[in-house]
């Protein structure tokens, strides 16, 4: 196995991962609603990165879009969209990445019957196109922007029509599903087989999730602004009962997780994601230190 870290992609993050002593990091280039950048920009750049990453020996292990706005109201592929997913995966390829991580947004106005036909025809286009430019493909379990294809219910229906395309797997997703337990341990025995990329995120939470209500509030954000402190004041129950702190640190059983992907035979990308609004900063960066000494001492030494 090897581990990284989500950064942003700038030739610094090449610097902190090697002082932490990563393997890689990983560019999640979404759309500019949803924290990301214009994918020209990322082009722009592509030189600098590049070199920092030879310099530094630190590998840029995936690149993906998150949130990708690619399904229209009939279930057709936004040709603009479209455009930046080739533009992102062009930025990957230029910096020898092998994983793109993917997501499909639901449409709707489309059945689910529909909706997953769709699902299956635009996630075949995105894994040729990523073959193409030497890379694997996995969708994401995570339900920002409308993501869908995340729980065995999809899995079971589209990734045996989708040759080539794995699960980027995040245990602390899994809380959403499962309520304050969560389902990943089940999830893994069961679709381990098949995760082509690990996420490592820590997650606490008291009772049932309100993410996917959060994230329906954070919609409602972008569209109406002038709303933003009253639906924000709606959205404070949810961060107060939910936090997403290093891993280690956490509610997640690492050790079983990890006991798993050893049964299932992963040994590929673990990417650290520092991901809440408590642990910023000094905190913060401790926070990122601790779990890259935690989660290494799970990590089977035998193995690169």
């Amino acid at each position: 196995m090897k581990l990284g870290i989500i950064a942003s992609p700038e030739a610094a993050s090449f610097d902190h991962a090697k002082e932490l002593g990563l393997d890689f990091v990983e560019f999640d280039c979404n759309p500019v609603s949803f924290f990301g950048k214009p994918t020209a920009e990322l082009l722009a750049k592509k030189e600098e990165i590049k070199e920092a990453s030879q310099r530094t020996g630190v590998e840029v292990g995936a690149v993906g879009r998150w949130a990708s706005p690619i399904l229209d109201e009939n279930g057709e592929i936004v040709p603009a969209e479209w455009d930046e997913v080739l533009n992102v995966m062009d930025f990957g390829h230029f910096l020898g990445a092998k994983h793109y991580l993917c997501s499909v947004n639901y449409v709707k106005e489309l059945s689910y019957y529909k909706n997953i036909t769709a699902a299956i025809k635009v996630l075949n286009k995105i894994v040729a196109a990523a073959k193409e430019r030497g890379m694997e493909c996995a969708i994401v379990n995570c339900m920002m922007g409308g993501n869908y294809i995340r729980t065995p219910e999809q899995w079971k229906l589209v990734l045996d029509e989708v040759p080539g395309l794995t699960i980027k797997y995040d245990p602390s997703h899994s809380f959403v599903h499962g309520g304050d337990q969560g389902v990943y341990l089940k999830e893994a025995f069961e679709w381990g087989d098949r995760f082509g990329y690990v996420h490592i995120k820590g997650v606490v939470q008291m009772g049932e999730s309100n993410e996917p209500n959060s994230w329906k509030i954070m919609g409602l954000v972008k569209e109406h602004p002038e709303l933003k402190d009253l639906l924000f004041k709606e959205f404070m129950p949810a961060v107060n009962h939910y936090d997403n702190p290093p891993a280690g640190l956490d509610s997640i059983n690492w050790p079983a997780f990890f006991a798993i992907l050893y049964k299932q035979g992963y040994d590929g990308c673990l990417a650290i994601e520092p991901h809440s609004r408590t642990w910023f900063g000094e905190k913060g960066d401790w926070g990122v230190e601790y779990t890259v000494k935690y989660i290494r001492s799970l990590m089977f030494p035998g193995k690169e």
